[in-house]
């Protein structure tokens, strides 16, 4: 029974979570593939959310809905307004588009800047002291600094193909097989890479108001119903101006329909339900260590299926990229660590100068 126990809560977390990144880096390829089928990003974007909140909004009526009133406060709705701005409209619009000028591996490499634009916010905002003397703000400036520096390979140095021709399947490099095409030679790159940095960036902003709103509203699955439908009716005016053909907002059933369903189910109920399981069981800690596993996911996929798309720079400043990633986690969980020494030192202090007090009532008595 110990041994099922410890299965259940090392090795089960561990493969679901490894397996979740794996899972987004096929659905990011196969949104890619749809892409360069002629599905545009921004139709994309907006269908897939109004499913999502399709999908959320009679699960949220069914078994939140004591809350549901608590909901309808101007702070909150405020709060959700800007959830829905900074995660859904502006993010995924920029991540998309970005996607359509890159490549799978470097949405991972981009990805991975989240801990270091969520430092410099902290910084910014006041949230987090820059205290030299500290050894975890020396690590997380190291880590934001390699992370950054591999940012900048991914961008601007994309260098040869790895290998020619897939391992497995050349014939989908070459297009005979319609349904999966993979074209990751762009013009434009650099512009590419850029939107998904701006990305993410606005991840890290709507992580900072996500913490706010969970402290003042702590029912998560109400949170993400709500600004997922606030983010779909702004994404859907944003995305009519983008792109003002109506013929491309017609669906048929091809992989564009497909990619769209996939991707509503997957990060609505899969995606959220396996990460809220293992953060409960191992901590958000655990979560994001495995973001950088993505570029394993992109490599092993990438190399298998279109080889010609996967090129040096790209693996290598997403590496690099990944290396500054586990610094800055390093960091914040070294921080932690501090601050549970500095509580623990401060109640021996008080707990020594109330000691002398108690002896000198005792020789009074």
């Amino acid at each position: 029974m110990e041994v099922k126990g410890k299965m259940w809560e090392t090795v089960v977390p561990f493969t679901m979570m490894v397996l979740m990144e794996g899972c987004t880096i096929a659905l990011t390829i196969t949104a890619n593939s749809a892409m360069q089928l002629g599905m545009n990003q921004f139709v994309f974007v907006a269908y897939s959310n109004a499913l999502s909140s399709v999908i959320l909004l009679p699960y949220s009526l069914i078994f939140h809905r004591q809350r549901v009133k608590e909901i309808f406060s101007f702070r909150l709705l405020t709060k959700f307004f800007f959830l829905g701005v900074t995660g859904v409209t502006l993010s995924q619009n920029l991540a998309f588009t970005g996607l359509r000028y890159s490549s799978p591996i470097v949405v991972c490499g981009m990805g991975l800047l989240l801990p270091s634009f969520q430092f410099i916010l902290a910084l910014v905002f006041g949230k987090t002291k820059l205290d030299w003397r500290s050894p975890s703000i020396h690590i997380r400036i190291v880590g934001t600094l390699v992370s950054i520096l591999g940012a900048v390979i991914v961008a601007i140095y994309k260098g040869p193909s790895i290998i020619q021709t897939s391992l497995f399947h050349p014939q989908i490099v070459q297009g005979k097989l319609p349904l999966m095409i993979f074209i990751s030679a762009s013009e434009h790159w650099v512009l590419g890479s850029i939107l998904l940095a701006c990305a993410t960036f606005f991840l890290a902003i709507w992580g900072f108001i996500q913490v706010a709103t969970i402290r003042r509203f702590p029912d998560i699955m109400l949170i993400v119903t709500c600004y997922i439908i606030f983010g779909t009716f702004q994404t859907a005016v944003a995305d009519i101006i983008a792109e003002r053909d109506l013929s491309a907002w017609k669906l048929e059933m091809n992989l564009e329909l497909a990619v769209i369903v996939l991707t509503a189910i997957f990060g609505t109920v899969v995606r959220s339900r396996v990460q809220g399981w293992c953060m409960s069981l191992k901590g958000a800690m655990y979560v994001s260590m495995f973001k950088p596993f993505g570029i394993l996911w992109a490599c092993a996929i990438t190399l298998s299926l279109f080889g010609n798309s996967l090129h040096y720079g790209s693996v290598i400043g997403a590496s690099i990229a990944g290396m500054g990633y586990y610094t800055v986690l390093w960091g914040v969980n070294r921080e932690e660590v501090e601050k549970k020494h500095s509580k623990s030192s401060e109640s021996l202090d008080s707990s020594d100068t109330k000691t002398p007090l108690l002896q000198e009532a005792d020789n009074q008595v």
